[in-house]
C-alpha cells in the first residue's frame, strides 16, 4: 500500500508538541535513545537569515557532482513534504520516513516521556531525518538550520567539518532578540571550537562579533569580502558573477545569488581539503545545474510567472533590486501573502519606489496568515496600486494574469507552497 507524504506531516503533528519551544534538551534525549545518529555523519551546518537555502543547495550540488555521496536538509517545504531531506539530489520513499517515525514514536513511549516534554514538529522532522541520514552512509550532510542558530534542533550536530553563515537580518525578534547584534549572536553561536567558520559578512559590527566569536572557540573564521567578488550580469537565465578573479554562472536567477554563490565558492575552497573530488570543472557543473524552489522560480512562461519567498525587510529589499535590475521599470502583477507576525509594514514599503500593481491574499486554513483584507489596507496606506484582495491565492494569481504583464508572486513561502500543491497544472500553462 503506497503511503503518501501527507500521512508522514499528519503522524508527526499528532504526537508533536504544538508551537516553537526554543531549547536541545528534548530533542538530545531523543536523539541519545535513538544511538546518537547525528554523530554518524559529516555535516555542513548553514545558518543565517537569508539565503541559507540557495547556499545550501549550491554547497550540495558541489559536492555531489564531485563524486560524494549527500544529504541536504532543509525548511520548510514547498510542495511535498519529502523535499526536507533529499539523499544525493532525490526524495526517499515515505515509508522510509514512515519506518524512522515508528521508531521514534516507540523509543518515546517506551522511555516515559511526559506529554507535556513532547519534542515538537520541526524536532522530531530532525530527528527522522538524522536518522535517515545516518542509515544511508553519505560521505557528508549540508543541513540548513531553521530558527536561529543556539537553540535550533540542528545545533545537535556531532561531526560539523564546516559551518557557513549566510547575511543576517531582522526577523523571529520574539525568539532571537530585536537587535541584528542580538540575533547575530544567536546565529554565531553554532561556531565550534577547531571547526572553520566562513561569514557572508557585509555589516561591520556584525564582522566584527564574528570574530570575536571565533577567537573565543579557537577556530578560523574567514570573512567573505565585497572585494573578492562582484555581480557582472543577472537575468532571468541565471546570474554571472567574478570571484577571485574568475568568471562563474550560476542558474539561479537574482543579484543576492551573487553573494550566495560566492559564500558557496568559499565553502568548496575549504571543503577540498578534505573532499579532493572537488575541482574547477565539478564546481562550474554544479552551478550550471543547480535547481532552487522558490527563488525567483520561474514557473510559467507566459504571461511570466515568478516565485520569490521573500518575506522580511532584509530579503524583499534584496527581491526589489532584482526587480529593478530585470525588469527595468516595467510594470510588474505582484500577488502577495504574508504571516501575521512579520514585519509586513516595512517589508512592503521597500518595493514603494517599483511599478507594481498589488493582489492581495492569504494563505487558506492558516491562522498566521495576515487576512488578505488586513494586507490591502495596509498596503493602501503606503500608497500602493491595490487590485483587490482574495480569499484565495490561486483567484489572485488568475485575476493578476489577464493583465499581460509578469505575475510575482512574493511573501510568505507558505503561500508558495499552497500554489504548488494545490494548482501544480496551472503552472505549466
Amino acid at each position: 500500500m503506497e503511503i503518501k507524504f501527507s500521512e508522514i506531516e499528519n503522524e508527526l503533528q499528532k504526537i508533536a508538541s504544538p508551537g516553537i519551544h526554543p531549547g536541545l534538551a528534548r530533542l538530545s534525549k531523543l536523539l541519545a535513545l535513538l544511538g546518537n545518529p547525528e554523530r554518524q555523519f559529516k555535516a555542513v551546518h548553514v545558518v543565517g537569515t537569508n539565503g541559507k537555502g540557495s547556499t545550501s543547495a549550491a554547497v550540495e550540488n558541489i559536492l555531489r557532482c564531485s563524486g560524494c555521496k549527500t544529504a541536504l536538509y532543509t525548511s520548510p517545504h514547498l510542495a511535498c513534504f519529502g523535499e526536507r531531506l533529499l539523499i544525493n539530489g532525490e526524495m526517499l520513499p515515505a515509508a522510509d520516513w514512515l519506518r524512522v517515525i515508528e521508531r521514534i514514536k516507540t523509543v518515546l513511549k517506551n522511555s516515559g516521556t511526559a506529554e507535556e516534554d513532547m519534542p515538537t514538529y520541526f524536532e522530531l522532522t530532525t530527528a527522522s531525518a538524522f536518522m535517515l541520514t545516518a542509515q544511508k552512509n553519505v560521505d557528508i550532510a549540508v543541513i540548513e538550520a531553521g530558527l536561529g542558530g543556539r537553540l535550533d534542533a540542528t545545533n545537535t550536530l556531532e561531526n560539523v567539518v564546516l559551518t557557513l553563515v549566510t547575511p543576517i537580518g531582522i526577523d523571529h525578534t520574539d525568539y532571537l532578540g530585536d537587535t541584528l547584534e542580538k540575533i547575530a549572536a544567536e546565529k554565531f553561536a553554532v561556531i565550534r571550537r577547531n571547526v572553520p567558520a566562513i561569514f557572508a559578512g557585509g555589516d561591520e559590527t556584525l564582522e566584527k562579533q564574528f570574530l570575536e566569536k571565533c577567537a573565543q572557540e579557537g577556530t578560523n573564521g574567514s570573512l567573505l569580502s565585497k572585494t573578492e567578488y562582484s555581480l557582472t550580469e543577472t537575468s532571468l537565465d541565471g546570474t554571472i558573477l567574478s570571484f577571485r578573479g574568475k568568471s562563474y554562472k550560476t542558474a539561479l536567477a537574482g543579484a543576492y545569488q551573487a553573494d550566495n554563490t560566492a559564500l558557496a565558492l568559499s565553502a568548496a575552497e575549504e571543503l577540498r581539503k578534505s573532499f579532493g573530488g572537488i575541482t574547477e570543472e565539478t564546481v562550474r557543473t554544479a552551478l550550471s545545474t543547480i535547481k532552487w524552489q522558490g527563488r525567483m522560480e520561474i514557473v510559467r512562461k507566459n504571461p511570466l510567472l515568478l516565485l520569490d519567498g521573500a518575506h522580511n525587510p532584509h530579503a524583499i529589499k534584496r527581491l526589489a533590486e532584482n526587480i529593478k535590475l530585470i525588469f527595468k521599470g516595467q510594470k510588474i502583477c505582484s500577488v502577495t501573502a504574508m504571516m501575521r507576525d512579520k514585519d509586513v509594514k516595512n517589508a512592503l514599503g521597500l518595493l514603494k519606489e517599483l511599478n507594481l500593481e498589488l493582489y492581495c491574499t492569504e494563505v487558506p486554513q492558516m491562522e498566521r496568515s495576515m487576512k488578505a483584507e488586513e494586507m490591502a489596507e495596509t498596503a493602501e496606506n503606503l500608497g500602493f496600486d491595490v487590485r483587490g484582495n482574495f480569499d484565495s491565492p490561486y483567484d489572485a494569481v488568475k485575476e493578476a494574469s489577464k493583465q499581460g504583464c509578469p505575475v510575482l508572486c512574493f511573501g510568505s513561502l507558505y503561500m508558495l507552497a499552497w500554489l504548488k500543491e494545490n494548482y501544480p497544472e496551472e503552472f505549466l500553462k
